[in-house]
């Protein structure tokens, strides 16, 4: 079992996101499965900075966490609907930035 922290950004979009609830749903399922398998639960976005992502078809969804290995907990950054490639670039390299900025805190 893995323990789940969320940032600020993350909770207050589940705050809205649990008035949709399709989308609360698979939210859900989602965190489920990252408490239940860890890293192991989504695809491997950064090596270096241990960047994982999820995704949801339907509704499509991307959800983005982080694990600390020398913890075991995983960091659960936030989450989108898929739009773009160039969206999904962008939340990317933002979140690389912000991982960067705040290493020594994480």
């Amino acid at each position: 079992m893995f323990e789940l922290v969320f940032d600020e950004v993350i909770v207050k979009q589940l705050q809205k996101a649990a008035k949709n609830q399709q989308v609360k749903d698979v939210l859900t399922r989602l965190l489920d499965r990252i408490e239940q398998s860890g890293p192991d639960a989504g695809e491997l976005l950064d090596s270096k900075l241990f960047l994982y992502e999820m995704k949801s078809l339907r509704p499509p969804i991307r959800l983005y966490y982080k694990h600390n290995i020398h913890t075991n907990e995983i960091y659960v950054f936030e989450f989108e609907m898929k739009t773009s490639p160039e969206k999904q670039e962008r939340t990317i390299s933002r979140l690389k930035k912000t991982i960067r900025s705040q290493d020594s805190f994480l």
